[in-house]
């Protein structure tokens, strides 16, 4: 969802250690283990080495209970994981042989309780509402041919996607919902269920309905976004493509009304790549407008697939970081990520000790007002790509004592007042700026203020709505303004614009 939505995906590296049989198991050394990393594609993000013994964290990007299948020189061996480990089934095990050896693998083992997958086929499920039941539909395979065992004994799997994914969001209602509140409540999409690695797929295999996955956080107009994934196949125009189920008020103004619409013709879909459809949806038909295509060979790191929002993902960073001790977090949102996905952000940390969290939050550009509002567990945040700092973003983070947003050319009203213990605010070019900014903040003795180098001077006529650059243009740089560390109406402890910084007590 770059479900967008960023990426480096599922990764793991298991210890298979041993060999087939109890005579091989009694002599076994690290000489002839198999060490195996896997990722997706080209793009590891996870690492994992010997995971017998490991701790938590180094595992924790899969569930318990869940399985991959590696097969070589014909034999075939499931590692399960349980607690901290990856248990071979029926302890049987994998080893190099010394000569030339042809692996494969598959991820994940099964998509439903009634398929199971192989190194030649796989299955998506019929029901992916939750985020298990589509991450196990997200099939993967790979083949790798070693002429002999490494130095390093490390085998490395590079996961290909099978399944294309499908991403269903609103582009427009039609006028006839007007005052009406219609809402896209539920998506089926239609494919065949059998994704093929190298097999083909019978061309009469039937062709079946699929519950999508309704992501939690609605788009930045308001809207549902729905995910499913699907076997790539030609184009059939007979066939129903999509189920739109909208609910919109009746004449009392309640939600009771509902009517199912159909978008006929399925297009052609191709493996490792993502199509999102903008439906305009009016009250007796729907219709495809513009639809995106992007690759999605490797895509966003997820809890067992890449079929979830940034959202779901950032979420599960923060859990599994907090659950590990770890104070440095690095997330990715949406650009234009609203005051719910904020929410819930700041929520997951709220267990986190005051003042402890090193906080990254990537893709942001717009960040919105009441963004980190009393979030007392930050102790530092970086944001390198935000443009735009919403009013009151970071009121009352009293624990917070940095702030670097380096591209940041606009910042609201009380953005960072009462944050009383902040020592150092990095900023880009500043072209406009509300009021009481650093209201209730010790400027003059704690904070370090860093600017962009063509910052220009900014109003002295400071006017209700706030700041503006100087109508002359002049240069902030070695300005009388910046030798006595004065820039929006506070003096600061020091100044640095561009390689020049002064300091208010010299």
């Amino acid at each position: 969802m770059k479900i967008t939505k960023y990426i480096g995906a599922l990764a793991f590296v298991a210890m298979l250690a041993a060999c087939s049989n109890e005579e091989e198991q009694g002599i076994n050394t690290l000489s002839n283990v198999v060490e195996v990393t896997a990722n997706v594609g080209k793009n590891s993000i996870f690492t994992r080495s010997n995971p017998v013994g490991k701790t938590e964290e180094a595992l924790s990007v899969f569930n318990d209970g869940d399985l991959i299948r590696i097969l070589t020189n014909g034999k075939t061996v499931n590692y399960t994981k349980s607690g901290d480990n990856w248990i071979p089934e029926n302890g049987d095990y994998l080893c190099w042989t010394g000569g030339v050896q042809d692996f494969r693998a598959i991820y994940p083992y099964s998509a439903s309780e009634n398929t199971v997958n192989t190194v030649y086929s796989g299955y998506v499920s019929a029901d992916q509402s939750t985020l298990d039941k589509i991450a196990k539909s997200d099939y993967m395979w790979t083949s790798r041919t070693e002429p002999k065992a490494p130095q390093d004994r490390m085998l490395e799997l590079y996961f290909q996607r099978q399944t294309a994914r499908v991403v269903v969001r609103v582009s427009s209602f039609g006028n006839e919902f007007d005052g009406l509140k219609p809402v896209l409540t539920d998506v089926k999409v239609y494919s065949k269920l059998h994704v093929s690695a190298e097999e083909q797929v019978g061309e009469n295999e039937n062709i079946e309905e699929i519950t999508a996955y309704k992501d939690p956080t609605p788009d930045e107009n308001g809207n549902n976004v729905f995910y499913a994934l699907v076997a790539p196949g030609e184009k059939k125009d007979g066939e129903n493509f999509l189920k739109l189920t909208v609910t919109y008020n009746d004449e009392d103004g309640n939600p009771t009304l509902s009517k199912d619409l159909f978008v006929k013709g399925i297009p052609a879909h191709e493996y490792a790549q993502s199509y999102t459809y903008n439906v305009k949806i009016g009250k007796d038909k729907a219709a495809v407008g513009n639809v995106n295509v992007t690759d999605w060979s490797t895509g966003s790191v997820i809890k067992g697939g890449d079929a979830i929002t940034t959202t779901e993902n950032a979420l599960l960073v923060i859990e599994k970081a907090l659950a590990a001790n770890k104070k440095n977090i690095e997330i990715t949102l949406d650009a234009n990520a609203g005051r719910d996905v904020l929410k819930k952000i700041k929520d997951a940390l709220s267990s986190a000790d005051d003042g402890s969290i090193e906080l990254t939050v990537n893709g942001v550009e717009t960040l919105c007002a009441e963004a980190f509002l009393e979030c007392t567990q930050l102790k530092s945040i970086n944001l390198p790509n935000v443009k735009s700092i919403g009013q009151s973003a970071f009121y009352d983070c009293y624990n917070m004592e940095a702030v670097n947003a380096p591209n940041a050319t606009s910042i609201g009203d009380m953005a960072f007042a009462a944050c009383s213990r902040l020592r150092k605010v990095t900023l880009g070019n500043i072209s406009k700026a509300g009021t009481e900014i650093f209201d209730l903040c010790d400027t003059r003795s704690s904070i370090d203020l860093v600017l962009s180098g063509d910052q220009r001077k900014m109003s002295d006529k400071y006017t209700e709505t706030g700041w503006e650059p100087d109508p002359d243009g002049k240069n902030y740089k070695n300005s009388s303004e910046h030798v006595m560390c004065d820039f929006l109406g506070y003096r600061f402890k020091s100044i640095s614009c561009g390689d020049k910084k002064y300091n208010l007590y010299s």
